[in-house]
């Protein structure tokens, strides 16, 4: 009887996975090109990158995160077909998102004079202060694309994200070669061409998004016209309640990572390089939870647009079961292969024994962090995202962190270095995927919408109310 609607649901979310999960791919490649091309200029060169990318990516990462609140708010709306308030929420939402990017420009580009006090090589500083600058100026086209690109998903349409970001990739290699080397007339930048290649390929990809989003026959009555270009506070005020909760969420786990890593920086390069490169494998296997927790908000906001919620149980039920079935896959690769994985990115015996457990560490860190990455996606789509910032702190920054700084070091009982760090994230992940859990089941079970999902009821019946005043007249 319910099998035709599972496997509907089933068809949906792969059709909105896929090109997600390729997008992304091609993003974490451009920071994985990024790494190899500025080494090969120098290990100076390197390591300014690294320390500018320190600052960056907290930055990329609010205003991502700020961006992603544009998904739910668009597909809740496009369930209730109540258009002219949806083009009125983007509207808004797209002021506010490229105000916050000029802002975070703005403090992104005097984030070096933090250099001033920190004793470092000052040619590393020059690489890393001219990063900044260059990746800093095209932050707002950044901050426009997140916005569009989430729009654009919010509506089920995928091919921006799609090809936008593999235009991304093949655009980044040539570029970081002109840059960084100094070819076809370009003076040789280092490590700062690749915030050059950064900036001019989000610039270049933002101005491309614009165009479709203006030409495109997919969008079309969905398009912001001028008779909708009016700033609402009430309309801001929700969207800040939702969206800057995501923003301030992203930055706070992007920080405790950066964190981990000074932590255990005085251990040596053996230690270090261990971890980065567990921590590189991990990253890459996140897109897929990372792509499903994005669908599970869009399919999720779609269902709670018209208040249903068997369909919202249903879409919580594949989402999970596909997870599971993903996470099976790549867990079983790790664990077969994961002396052959760190034999990609080191032929250090030493640093391939550590990486070898530290894999096995990895593997058990997977699986919660997967269940709380979709999870959490659900309960974006459920517009609770004040539930989702409590959970990052209370996980990353009360429990992972100091537990992981504890053990490390070995405070309490045997130093564990590294491996103490993983044990901190796992026990940080297992506490995050049984409070989404809860609060999931929670809300399900009694049908209990979030207060700011109720609140979005009350504001889009008024503005329904609204509408049919004016169109009656």
């Amino acid at each position: 009887m319910f099998a035709p609607v599972y496997k509907k649901e089933l068809k949906t979310q792969l059709r909105l996975f896929l090109p997600f999960l390729i997008a992304q791919m091609s993003s974490t490649a451009m920071s994985t090109v990024d790494t190899i091309m500025a080494g090969l200029a120098g290990t100076i060169d390197l390591s300014g990158v690294a320390i500018a990318c320190s600052f960056y990516w907290p930055a990329y990462m609010f205003l991502a995160g700020v961006a992603y609140g544009v998904a739910p708010t668009v597909s809740h709306l496009l369930a209730t077909k109540n258009i002219r308030f949806m083009q009125q929420s983007l509207f808004n939402a797209m002021v506010i998102i490229t105000i916050l990017g000029f802002i975070t420009a703005v403090i992104l580009s005097l984030s070096h004079l933090v250099f001033r006090f920190v004793p470092s090589d000052p040619m590393m500083i020059e690489v890393a202060t001219n990063y900044l600058y260059f990746v800093s100026i095209a932050l707002p086209a950044t901050a426009i694309y997140n916005g569009y690109i989430s729009y654009a998903e919010g509506l089920s349409i995928t091919k921006p994200a799609l090809y936008l970001g593999l235009l991304q990739l093949v655009l980044d290699i040539p570029l970081n070669y002109i840059f960084i080397f100094g070819k076809f007339g370009m003076p040789a930048l280092g490590g700062a061409g690749c915030g050059l290649t950064s900036g001019l390929i989000n610039i270049f990809t933002c101005i491309c998004l614009v165009i479709y989003i203006v030409k495109s026959k997919n969008i079309g009555q969905y398009r912001v016209h001028k008779n909708v270009r009016i700033l609402d506070k009430e309309i801001i005020k929700q969207f800040l309640k939702l969206a800057m909760p995501l923003g301030i969420s992203r930055t706070v786990e992007v920080a405790g990572f950066s964190l981990a890593a000074v932590i255990l920086s005085p251990f040596g390069p053996t230690v270090v390089a261990s971890h980065s490169i567990t921590l590189n494998v991990s990253s890459l296997i996140y897109m897929i939870p990372l792509c499903l927790g994005l669908t599970a908000t869009i399919r999720t906001a779609s269902a709670m647009g018209i208040k249903n919620w068997d369909k919202a149980v249903v879409v919580c039920k594949v989402i999970m079961t596909l997870n599971m079935a993903c996470l099976i896959v790549y867990l079983s690769v790790i664990l077969l292969l994961k002396d052959k994985i760190a034999a990609l990115y080191s032929n250090d015996p030493k640093v391939l024994a550590v990486t070898s457990f530290l894999m096995v560490l990895n593997c058990i860190y997977m699986l919660p962090d997967s269940i709380q990455c979709v999870l959490g996606g659900i309960l974006q789509g459920f517009k609770d995202s004040k539930i989702i910032l409590i959970n990052t702190v209370l996980s990353f920054w009360c429990i992972g962190l100091p537990l992981g700084y504890v053990l490390s070091w070995g405070i309490i009982g045997e130093r564990l270095e590294a491996s103490g760090i993983w044990i901190g994230f796992i026990c940080a992940l297992t506490f995050s995927a049984i409070f989404f859990t809860s609060r999931t089941f929670y809300i399900l079970k009694y049908r209990k919408a979030p207060k700011l999902l109720l609140l979005n009821y009350e504001l889009d019946k008024k503005k329904a109310l609204d509408q049919s005043h004016t169109d009656s007249e």
